[in-house]
């Protein structure tokens, strides 16, 4: 996810089209604030759909807990190759 550029609302008023443009283009990302709190954000689809892909994972615990095998078969050496998992060669 991008760096989060802090603006209020009143600036986020008067430049709404330029910053959905920068953030569509650029990836960049705001946190809109209020009366000086954090009231919102101004992300890219992208971004927002990989939070809410991002929940789902940490929500299912057997996914998490195939995460964790994985990371500690990394960590002893016991690695695939692709050959090995898929049964043929990976393509150039």
């Amino acid at each position: 996810m991008a760096h989060l550029t802090i603006t209020t609302t009143s600036n986020a008023k008067a430049k709404f089209i330029s910053m959905v443009r920068k953030v569509h283009d650029l990836g960049q990302a705001y946190m809109i604030t209020h009366r000086g709190e954090d009231s919102a954000v101004l992300l890219s689809h992208e971004d927002y759909e990989g939070l809410l892909e991002t929940i789902d994972i940490l929500k299912n615990n057997k996914i998490i807990a195939e995460i964790m095998q994985s990371l500690k078969d990394l960590e002893e050496g016991v690695i695939h190759s692709f050959e090995e998992v898929v049964g043929r060669q990976q393509k150039k």
